[in-house]
Parts: C-alpha cells; structure tokens; sequence
C-alpha cells in the first residue's frame, strides 16, 4: 500500500517539475496590472456592478416558479358544482368531497376526482390551470426539476463557450435564450411545452451565472477576490426578494407575473455597448490591442498611470506560455481521482456540493413550515439569507473561525435542525418556526462558504476542473430535490442527514485559511487529509533535479 502511495506520488512529481521550473521564473501576470491600476477600482467596481445585476433576473427566473405553481387548498368536484352556485365549502349534500376522492353518500361509493378540482383560494397558478395536484403531483416535482436538468447540461456547455469565445459573447446568447425561455414559458399552452420552456431557461441560467461570475472575479485583484466572490449573492438575494414582491402584486394572472419576470433580460442588452469584455480573456487570446484600450480607460477612470513596459512585459509571458501549452498536460476529471489525497478530498467535496445544492433550492421550494401564508414565508426564507452573506464577510478570515470549522458548523447544525423539525409538536409552533430559520440560515451560510472552501482545496492545475465537475454533479441533488418533498411531512429528515454526514465528513479535510493556494498536484498531496488516528507515512518524492539526473 504504501509502495503504491509512493509509486503514485512520485509520478505526480515528475509530472510537475516542468511547471516548477517555469514558475521560479519571474512572470508578469494580468495581477501585476491590477496592482498598478488598483484592485478594485472604480472602473472594476462599475463593471462589477453591471455583471452582478443579471443575479436579479436569474433568481426571478428560477424561484418565480414558486409563485407561478403556487399550490392552494382543493377538493374534488362533485355533481352540482357546475351549475355555479357552489364554494369551496358549499356542495351537494349527496356528497363528501376530499382533496383527492369523494364519496358518494347515497350508494357509500368512493372514486377519483374524475370530474376536476375546486380550489378554495382566488388567484392563479399552473397547478390550478392544469390540476397539478393529487395524482398528478408528480408532474409539477417534474417542473421543479426541468431547469436544474437544463442547468446541469447547461454547465458543460457554456463552461467551455465562454472561454472559447468570450464572457460578453456568451453572456448575450444566454441571456436572450433565458428571455425567451420565460416568455415562452409565460404563453405555454400546455404542460409539454412550458417544461420544455422551463429547461431552456435552467440551461440559459446556467451561461448567464457562469460568465457573469468569472468575470466578476478577474476583474478585481487576488485581496479583493473573497469579497468579490460573496457580494454577488446580495444581488441574488436582491432578486429573490422582488420575485416575492412581485407575485404578492400580482396574484390575478401568472401568466402575466412569468412575463414580468422575462421581460427585464431584454434591457440587458445594452450591455453590448457599455459592458467590456474580460481583459484577462482578451490577454490570453492574444488580442493584445483591445486589452490595451480597456486597461487605459481603466487606468483614465481610476486616474492612475499605467506602466507601459509591465503592459508588454505581461503580453510577453502570455505569448510565451502560449507556445508551451502544446507540450503541457490537458488535466481532466480522471485526474482528480487519480492520486490518494485528492481523492478523497474529491469524493467528500463532491458529497457537500450535492447535498449544499439540493438543500438551498427545497428550501426555496417548500416554506410551508415558516407560515401559512407563502409570501411570509419565502420573504423569510430570502431575507435570512442577507444575514448570513454578512456573518460570512466577517468571520470567515478570522483564524478562530476559518473555512473549514465554520462549513463544518453550519453543515452539523443545518442537519440538526432539518432531522428535528418533523418531530416537534404542532403545538410548539414557535419553536418549529424559529428551528426552520436556523436551519435555513446555517444552509445558506455553508453553501456560501463551500464556494470558496473548494476553490482553495484544488490545486491550480485542475482547480477549473474540480469546480466544474462539482457544480455539474451537484445538480444530480437538485434534479432529485423537488421529488424527494414528496416524501411528505418526514421529506426535511432526508436533507438532514445528508447535511450531517457531510458536515462530519468535512472535518476530515485540511484548513486553508492562511495557507498558501496549492499550484500544483504534489502541493495539493502536501495538503494530507486531518486523519489524527492516522501515523504520517514518510514517503520520499524525488526532487525535480535528482529527477532529470536519473
């Protein structure tokens, strides 16, 4: 086993030496740019903004369904309920109507809702118009899951289209397919075609977030990236919050409220004349003339003055590692897999995100427990969330809290939370509301948190990778959510030991607060799981020069 270990170490380190070697040499890089320009300076902080504000519409976009599907108290129609003078209480006396069968009180019968529902509230949604509800049940869990499945297929897709052709090409094109989605979403005639509508926005979604965040975070320096990182989700928040304002203004006509939702993405369109492609991108594909007129108007809006000799020095190095590309590795998902540290630190991240995703969209999904009344309780579900991006802010630099021991945390008391609240009794409906937000509080703050924490786990060589592969698996657990709540009272349970066994698995995962990011894969083994019970095996890696001795 551990001639294996060492077989498989050494290999990784002879895989490395070259890129040891290429980075002692002293490089200048697009964040010796920044340095100069100012990390997050007005130009980045402008361009920030722009690329944050498509957050808003993609989470209107995404949870609008809650409202759009809303769900309202039903029963089977009986005979008698067609001649109009009926309620939801008032029927024939013939009958005994429950939310999914009646019973025929004459001949003591009981049957389907063959004949449709009555539903007890005024207003309007999907599930009323196509009687979503009962046997049918299953479909509406299918319409929850239509845009993750078009997320998941989205996220390898537009993951390599924004670097093949760009942030702001890539970004249009999903934001007119999202706009379109939603407005063919909103004149569907039928449920086919509005799960269709709905898989073409989940897939759009997918474009629109991966290019907006990438692009928020090469447009700021290395200090400024954590910020950069956590302030996005306000905007999604922000969205979150006017999808529920929006539907408590307009509850008459969902067909309307999916247009509204649709419809702001047309204006970003505008952007194609005041948004600027990524530098970076730009840099990197060699156009070096367009990089230069945006790192001017940058350095003109910022009012500082630009090197010109760090501008060519850092188009050199981006040439010369260019012509080496062709001779170094192309890393892959296997290769995650391939060396014993990586592995596992793979096998449990891969567990968190499932579990952190499909945790974040049902409680989205389902606030039945926080109030009767479904605007309550999603403006709760959102504005908890605000908290938590601030508590994140502040902690989670700090040595006593750190990455992995404030994920861990949230993790084990989300868990907690979500396994307990089935069993509390109906009469201590206080504490089953205030267990509800902290669970949803300690969710939120650890999917936040786990954006970060993974980034930091992976080494440079495979990091787009690893995050990729995570993000992409990860929707397998929001694909099963919306079914899983069809578990019924007892569905939070399943969420809660999911959160459990991965908050504990975690604690097995090295802290990287203060810790240099590893580069290559040998750094990334250097980084060994926290195993106390474990005796450090010493195993010897050949250096880079004993290596190109042999």
């Amino acid at each position: 086993m551990v001639s294996d270990e060492a077989n498989e170490t050494a290999l990784m380190q002879q895989e490395d030496c070259a890129d040891d070697d290429k980075s002692r040499r002293k490089k200048v890089t697009f964040d010796d740019i920044l340095a100069e320009l100012g990390e997050f300076g007005l130009e980045q902080k402008i361009n920030y903004f722009l690329f944050s504000l498509p957050y808003i519409l993609t989470s209107m976009q995404l949870m609008g369904w809650v409202f759009v599907g809303a769900s309202f108290p039903h029963r089977c129609r009986v005979p008698g309920d067609q001649e109009g003078n009926y309620s939801f209480t008032n029927y024939s006396s013939d009958w005994e109507s429950y939310s999914c069968s009646r019973k025929n009180l004459i001949t003591n019968e009981t049957d389907s809702c063959s004949d449709g529902y009555v539903y007890d509230e005024t207003g309007s949604s999907v599930t009323k118009d196509w009687d979503l509800v009962c046997s049918r049940e299953g479909m509406k869990a299918t319409v929850g899951a239509a845009p993750m499945a078009g997320y998941l297929v989205g996220g390898l897709i537009f993951g390599v289209l924004t670097d093949k052709f760009g942030r702001k090409p890539t970004y249009f094109v999903a934001n007119l397919l999202m706009s379109g989605g939603g407005i063919l979403a909103a004149v569907a005639p039928e449920f086919i075609s509005f799960v269709c509508a709905r898989i073409l926005t989940g897939f759009a979604i997918a474009g629109i977030e991966a290019a907006c965040f990438v692009m928020g975070m090469e447009l700021v320096g290395p200090s400024k990236r954590t910020l950069a990182g956590i302030v996005c989700w306000f905007f999604e928040t922000t969205g979150l919050l006017c999808c529920v304002t929006l539907a408590y203004l307009i509850q008459d006509n969902w067909r309307i409220l999916q247009g509204i939702y649709s419809i702001p993405a047309l204006f970003c369109f505008i952007y194609w004349w005041i948004a600027p492609e990524s530098v970076r991108w730009l840099v990197a594909r060699g156009r070096n003339e367009e990089a230069r007129i945006l790192i001017h108007r940058a350095s003109v809006r910022n009012k500082v003055r630009i090197s010109e000799e760090l501008i060519r020095e850092m188009e050199r190095t981006i040439e010369n590692e260019s012509k080496q590309s062709n001779t170094e590795k192309t890393y892959t998902a296997i290769d995650l897999f391939r060396f014993p540290s990586l592995r596992w630190k793979t096998l449990i991240l891969l567990l968190s995100w499932v579990t952190c995703a499909s945790l974040y969209y049902v409680l989205l999904l389902d606030q039945s427990e926080l109030s009767e009344d479904k605007y309550i309780g999603f403006f709760i579900t959102a504005a908890v969330q605000l908290p938590g991006y601030v508590y994140v802010i502040l902690t989670l630099e700090h040595p006593a809290f750190g990455r992995k021991n404030s994920m861990c945390m949230f993790l084990i008391l989300a868990g907690a939370a979500l396994f307990t609240h089935p069993f509390i009794p109906p009469d201590y409906s206080n504490l089953k509301i205030g267990v509800s937000i902290v669970g949803r509080f300690a969710g939120n703050c650890s999917y936040t948190i786990l954006n970060l924490f993974s980034a930091e786990q992976f080494p440079t060589v495979v990091r787009g990778v690893g995050m990729g592969f995570c993000v992409v698996i990860s929707r397998f657990g929001t694909i099963l959510a919306p079914y899983i709540l069809l578990l019924g009272h007892h569905a939070p349970c399943f969420f809660g030991v999911s959160a459990l066994v991965s908050g504990l698995a975690a604690l097995l995962l090295p802290e990287t607060l203060g810790q240099p990011m590893p580069e290559t894969l040998q750094d990334g083994e250097n980084l060994p799981l926290s195993l106390p019970f474990r005796k450090k095996r010493g195993i010897e890696v050949p250096s880079c020069k004993e290596l190109s001795s042999i």
